[in-house]
């Protein structure tokens, strides 16, 4: 690291709030995926969207009523 890198500072409340939204939007991401694949992929809807869930490493969303 150089001595004169731009240094960010964030408190722990700042840094759970942006960490809070970065999960809503991946949570968001994988939604919309799991919607395109759906659509285009229908016989591979489920592993293309367990496959982007396990990248993000987020739960798999459960089938829509």
């Amino acid at each position: 690291m150089e001595n004169d890198s731009p240094v960010i500072e964030l408190g722990v409340p700042e840094l759970r709030h942006l960490l809070v939204g970065v999960e809503r939007d991946l949570t968001g991401f994988l939604a919309l995926a799991a919607e395109w694949s759906s659509a285009h992929l229908p016989d591979h809807c489920t592993a293309v969207t367990a496959a982007v869930a396990r990248s993000l490493d987020l739960p798999a969303p459960g089938p829509t009523a």
